[in-house]
């Protein structure tokens, strides 16, 4: 050559071109050079030829780069790694567990046995979809994310994902059998790796480019995607709370909903879900304990792995799965935020629509209500009858104390109003209109009501006067205060005032040994709606008192309820327990009211 042309070099009489492979791409490319004869001898053909293979060429580099294969080594690690990690993880568990009989060590070992022949059939008809979750899980520990294989890759990972799981379901049913000596089939469990996939040397050089080869330099390179899960939920969830749609509490369950899609089905841009995606999300979902996110053998697991320990328990005294109301509010905040991504033309449909989540329950069975017997357990505790002191209050003494833990349960079972409802009230929201004393519940200074219907008139019931209620409220104005229970401080995620209070009533009540399931604060609610029912006193008129909306026409027509209706409705809840021993001397009470403000 007389004179030099970059990537051209001379073999007898022909020119070829000529170019390294970097160093990182060699072992996908597999090899260290292209080379391609050129069919020319002359030098100008030679060198348009070469710049045009030298493009080429950076397409195929790019599109590598962005569209990494999995070697034989890298699969072998992938499937060595899934094969250990359970296998460690079953034998903590084991460990830690309490002995058991033979006839339980035939049951798991049945079970592992069945599971080893559903994968052998799974894999006999390339069902290869349900070892999806699984592959994703461990090729993400190797740091590889499934979204950038190619999609045979995609499928050989998949594929022995699936084979090394018939190893491991053997093995775990060989361990019920007594032998902990198992050996692993499968050749890729059974190869030696001695180094990581970039140290492996690369095949021999060979002395042209194969025509698949040729093609991938011609391809060109994948446009670019757009923002991932990851990076639109935090915007989302922040225009949710900003606009009042979300409370911060909700928001936070949100956050969880997203980091679990993530979990199951990657980080993708939302148009790149799809309605399998979806699918797949709600069925993980169902095969999770109800506890994943709080108990501790499950921190730090992805939601395969969990799935795959939880399976592994025995039926008896394991957790329930979630229930199909968790999961409904899980759809239900990837529905909005694909709803607000469909409106900006960022996804063609929302995916998260329209699926069925079996028969919920009724609000009527979702919490129980107070039975007398234990409102009457309730009301003879320390608390009511006298404490030790002021952070004793589940001891027995002579200290009755009339603050916040004192008067909301009373004020509950005899108003039926919300915890947050009655930890709000202000002292201006005590009065009385024509001889009638009730809470006016409001949304004034930033107070969060439920709904429209919440905000209302509620009667003070007479028992609740007799307790002295109202000279609470004189004794509180006389001291300078404005809120009726003054030491209460905003907590939680949404900053409710009953934050605390709540979690001391729980402890409370189970310190004093009512710890029946479904009863709780607010399961006073439903006892004062039942017994306003049992008194026979008009639905619409209970819906009043309580906030709710009346269903049917008579309720479109009926524009108001008076206060003298409303106050014979609340005195209808008589809850059964002798309370005259917490009365205040009624005749004072009543020459001594509070001064109102009038509405």
């Amino acid at each position: 050559m007389k004179t030099s042309i970059a990537n051209v070099v001379r073999r007898g009489r022909t020119l070829h071109f000529r170019r390294t492979v970097p160093p990182e791409l060699r072992r996908f490319v597999g090899r260290r050079e292209l080379t391609r004869s050129l069919g020319t001898v002359d030098h100008p053909t030679a060198k348009l030829h070469a710049a045009a293979l030298y493009v080429a060429s950076e397409r195929l580099f790019g599109a590598v780069r962005a569209t990494p294969m999995l070697t034989d080594a890298q699969l072998a690690r992938l499937v060595q790694d899934f094969y250990a990690t359970v296998l460690e993880r079953e034998n903590t568990v084991r460990l830690r567990a309490p002995p058991h009989d033979d006839a339980v060590s035939e049951i798991r070992g049945a079970y592992y046995g069945e599971i080893a022949a559903k994968t052998r059939r799974a894999l006999a008809g390339n069902r290869l979809d349900e070892a999806r979750v699984i592959t994703e899980a461990m090729l993400k520990k190797q740091g590889v994310i499934c979204t950038d294989l190619a999609p045979d890759d995609w499928q050989r990972a998949r594929q022995a994902v699936m084979r090394a799981g018939i190893d491991v379901a053997e093995a775990l049913q060989a361990r019920y059998t007594g032998d902990f000596n198992h050996e692993p089939r499968d050749k890729l469990l059974r190869e030696t790796l001695t180094a990581s996939p970039s140290d492996q040397a690369p095949p021999t050089p060979t002395t042209s480019v194969p025509s698949a080869t040729t093609e991938a330099m011609t391809a060109r390179p994948r446009p670019a995607t757009a923002p991932l899960l990851s990076t639109v939920t935090e915007p989302f969830i922040t225009d949710q709370i900003a606009s009042g749609a979300w409370e911060r509490q909700t928001a936070a369950q949100a956050r969880a909903t997203f980091r679990l899609l993530t979990d199951i089905c990657g980080d993708l841009p939302l148009r790149d879900y799809t309605r399998q995606d979806a699918g797949r999300f709600k069925e993980q979902l169902q095969r999770l304990p109800s506890d994943y996110g709080k108990a501790s053998a499950y921190r730090g697991l992805s939601v395969a792995q969990i799935i795959v320990r939880y399976d592994g328990q025995a039926t008896a005294g394991r957790t329930a799965p979630i229930t199909a109301k968790t999961i409904k509010r899980h759809f239900s905040a990837l529905s909005a935020l694909w709803t607000a991504a469909e409106a900006k033309g960022e996804v063609e449909a929302n995916i998260f629509v329209g699926f069925r989540f079996g028969a919920g329950k009724r609000a009527v069975e979702e919490r129980d209500l107070w039975e007398t017997t234990e409102l009457a357990t309730l009301f003879a505790s320390p608390v009511w009858s006298g404490c030790a002191s002021e952070t004793r209050r589940a001891e027995p003494g002579s200290l009755i104390l009339r603050d916040e833990k004192f008067w909301l349960p009373l004020i509950a079972v005899f108003s039926g109003m919300r915890q947050e409802e009655i930890c709000q009230l202000s002292l201006d929201d005590i009065q009385q209109v024509e001889g009638v004393w009730f809470f006016d519940l409001n949304a004034r200074d930033g107070r969060m009501l439920k709904n429209a219907t919440a905000a209302r008139r509620v009667p003070i019931h007479d028992e609740l006067i007799r307790l002295g209620l109202l000279d609470q409220v004189v004794q509180l104005r006389g001291r300078g205060e404005t809120r009726l229970f003054p030491l209460l401080k905003a907590g939680g995620a949404d900053g409710r005032l009953g934050h605390a209070f709540a979690k001391w009533f729980t402890r409370y009540r189970r310190e004093i040994g009512l710890d029946r399931a479904k009863l709780v604060f607010h399961s006073f609610r439903h006892t004062a709606t039942t017994l306003m029912h049992e008194a026979d006193v008009q639905t619409a008129i209970i819906d009043r008192v309580t906030g709710h909306t009346t269903p049917g026409e008579t309720a479109r027509y009926t524009k108001r309820t008076t206060l003298r209706q409303l106050q014979a409705a609340i005195n209808a809840i008589v809850i059964g327990v002798d309370l005259s021993h917490l009365h205040k001397n009624f005749a004072a009470t009543s020459n001594k009211v509070p001064v109102a403000r009038q509405p």
